[in-house]
This record gives structure tokens, C-alpha cells and sequence, in this order.
């Protein structure tokens, strides 16, 4: 190695290329343990968190996730690659540690060694600030949940939800999306808790949160233009949903109802002929 005022190696670049062995010897030349922590004399050990500055070794990520520097995957076990796959990255994932001494990298509370901000690898989660899920567009071939029915084939009643491991699933319906809600055993593929849930507002024809939304129970299944038949009529406004059961005689304010006012009972007249 130059030890003169030659070019410098980077040596976490040279730590992906050679391998630990090779990473090793290199730290021995340069007098260097493996973090900078080291005597120079070869006499500490190497441990895990050696791959990583210090302040890294049981640091947080943006997840919450601890760093276990004993309980590690390594990067060719989840497929690294420092670029981006198809708009995600590891600086939007819940594992990564964000850069704690400015040199531009970070690093992940599950995979081991830096991690560049723009890589990515199987294990990515994205991270969604304050634990606060988002809804997105829904896909052209999305296929409702419940029914099977294209959900996007009915925008001004679709819906949708998302669980704690970021499955995410689609409704045609107010009524399928409820019945989803109320009994998810029969239905959801994971048993992860739901984490956000959007219907479209009746009156704003716009994804708003269904659980805080009102839902008059409408049974008329003349009055709408709606899927299936008659479904629960949300609204972000409960002066909206007083307005919409005045207009008629067989509805009243007690037919107005909260999410978690469902149970199996309530939804079955609405989606029974799905539920076992």
C-alpha cells in the first residue's frame, strides 16, 4: 500500500471487492482494526459491527428496527445492488440508517456493511413517515378482494387497504371494503394488522380515510348508480350523511354509522352471499 501522497484507496469500496479476508489484511497495512477503533498492533478482534463505523453498529433505522450487528444477512444473500429498482431505494426503506457522519452512506439495521442511499435489495419495506400508511392509484387489474370484480372499473366507489407488511389489497365497493374490514380472516392473505383503510367519499368522489369516514346504511338498491347491488354510503363530513338520509322516508340518523360500529351481522346484508 502507498505511503506516500500517491492515490488513496477506498476502503469500503475495497471491503465489498475483496471480501472480509482481503478487508482484513488491508486494515493490518494501513494500521487500521477495521473501524478506525482498532490499536494498529492486530490485536483486537474483528466482530461485526467492524463493517460499519461505530455509530452505526446498534443504531435505529427510519423503522424503528435495531441493528443487531450478531444477526445480520449478508449482502449477496438479499441480491444488493447500488441503484435503484423501479423508483425504490434504500433511503425510503423502514431498515435503513440514515448517514451519521457524513460521508454520504449509511447503513441497515438487517443487512451488513454501508449501505449507499440509492441501492437496493430484496429485503426493502418502504418506510412511511410517523408509521402514517398512504393510499395510491389504484391498478387498472386490481381485482376486488371480496368479490373478484375489477376495482378499478368503478372509481367513484372504490377502495382499498393496507396491512402492517405492506400487502395491500382493492375493493370494487363500500360494502366489500366493510365486509374486508369486519372479518379480514376470511379474506386477507396475511395476518398482519391492517394499517390504513380508504373508501371514496360520496360526496367528494376522492379516496378520504374509512376510518374516520360515517357510512350511512343505505338498502335502496335503486336510489345509486352503485356495484353489487347496495353498499354503505361513506362520508368525510357527518352533516353530508344526515343531508343524504333526510332526502328520503325510510332512513333515519340512527342508519348513520361509524367503522367500527360493523360486525359480521351488519355486513352479511350487504356481502353475505361471499362470506362462509
Amino acid at each position: 500500500m502507498d505511503s506516500g501522497n500517491g492515490p488513496t484507496v477506498d476502503r469500503r469500496r475495497m471491503l465489498a471487492l475483496l471480501g472480509t479476508g482481503s478487508a482484513l489484511a488491508l486494515a493490518g497495512c494501513s494500521g487500521d482494526s477495521g473501524n478506525g477503533n482498532g490499536n494498529g498492533n492486530g490485536e483486537d478482534t474483528p466482530t461485526p459491527e467492524d463493517t460499519v463505523p461505530e455509530e452505526y453498529a446498534t443504531a435505529t433505522s427510519l423503522g424503528g428496527t435495531e441493528r443487531n450487528p450478531d444477526s445480520l444477512s449478508s449482502k449477496s444473500g438479499v441480491e444488493y445492488q447500488e441503484q435503484p429498482n423501479d423508483g425504490q431505494q434504500c433511503s425510503g426503506c423502514s431498515y435503513y440508517i440514515e448517514d451519521k457522519n457524513g460521508d454520504g452512506t449509511g447503513a441497515c439495521a438487517i443487512v451488513e456493511g454501508n449501505i449507499e442511499p440509492d441501492a437496493w435489495c430484496v429485503s426493502y419495506v418502504p418506510y412511511e413517515e410517523d408509521g402514517a400508511a398512504e393510499a395510491v392509484e389504484v391498478p387498472d387489474d386490481a381485482s376486488c378482494a371480496v368479490c373478484g370484480m375489477n376495482a378499478a372499473d368503478f372509481p367513484d366507489w372504490n377502495a382499498q387497504t393496507v396491512h402492517e407488511d405492506d400487502t395491500r389489497e382493492y375493493f370494487c365497493s363500500t360494502g366489500c371494503a366493510v365486509t374486508y374490514h369486519t372479518v379480514p380472516e376470511e379474506f386477507a392473505e396475511t395476518d398482519a394488522d391492517i394499517a390504513g383503510f380508504w373508501v371514496t367519499g360520496f360526496e367528494s368522489r376522492e379516496l378520504i380515510d374509512g376510518t374516520e369516514a360515517v357510512y350511512a346504511l343505505e338498502t335502496d338498491s335503486d336510489r345509486l348508480e352503485d356495484p353489487m347491488g347496495t353498499n354503505p354510503v361513506p362520508f368525510a363530513d357527518r352533516a353530508d350523511a344526515v343531508a343524504f338520509v333526510d332526502e328520503v322516508d325510510y332512513l333515519s340518523e340512527e342508519d348513520i354509522v361509524e367503522l367500527s360500529d360493523f360486525d359480521r351481522e351488519l355486513v352479511e346484508q350487504y356481502r353475505g352471499r361471499h362470506l362462509e
